[in-house]
């Protein structure tokens, strides 16, 4: 793009802009630790964990808007969900391994949209104050976008599904033969003693 003749945004919209989208990207985050909580904790945490990053993001930019006199810009309580994704609305929980992988192809690809959108936040910057800021937030959202990729490519081996892991048929093995993981009680199964 032709520096020259690039869009500048006023640092009251970056900021507004910016802030809508990392609070819709926690809601998000926060939901998708929920979801993959019973069947993938491991995943349920690194979705903890990229809240967290939302949070301190949306810190920073409350300190600059402060800087900025701009309070305003991010005072208001933005949308639940970022208007720059598409969130379509299944289930509270990840069920099985198929839902699983679509869950995660779609955390990919808000992903990809939150890298695309800081970047183009970046380029129409003219704001001084901002340029650090936006990017590290870039840097930081590109990793987050591999490390999203790299889960969901990985194919996560250790789904595990929450219909019970015992097969009670005659000619099952019995569980002393099962591994110590899938013998240990998971009080987020149905059925499991608390």
């Amino acid at each position: 793009m032709d520096h020259m003749t690039a869009l500048t945004l006023l640092p009251q919209e970056q900021l507004s802009i910016a802030h809508t989208h990392e609070t819709g990207e926690l809601n998000r985050y926060r939901r998708l630790a929920l979801s993959f909580l019973p069947i993938a904790p491991h995943i349920s945490r690194l979705m903890a964990a990229l809240g967290i990053e939302c949070e301190q993001r949306i810190q920073t930019l409350k300190n600059i808007a402060s800087r900025l006199e701009l309070d305003a810009c991010v005072a208001m309580p933005p949308p639940q969900e970022s208007p720059f994704l598409v969130w379509t609305s299944r289930h509270v929980f990840v069920v099985d391994e198929a839902m699983g992988h679509e869950v995660m192809r779609e955390a990919e690809e808000a992903a990809e949209v939150t890298c695309k959108l800081l970047a183009w936040l970046l380029e129409t910057n003219a704001t001084p104050e901002l340029h650090r800021p936006l990017l590290a937030f870039v840097t930081q959202k590109n990793n987050e976008y591999r490390v999203i990729q790299e889960c969901r490519e990985a194919g996560q081996p250790t789904w595990h599904s929450r219909v019970s892991e015992f097969d009670v048929s005659p000619d099952a093995t019995p569980p002393r033969q099962l591994s110590l993981a899938a013998c240990q009680p998971n009080p987020l199964r149905p059925g499991a003693a608390l």
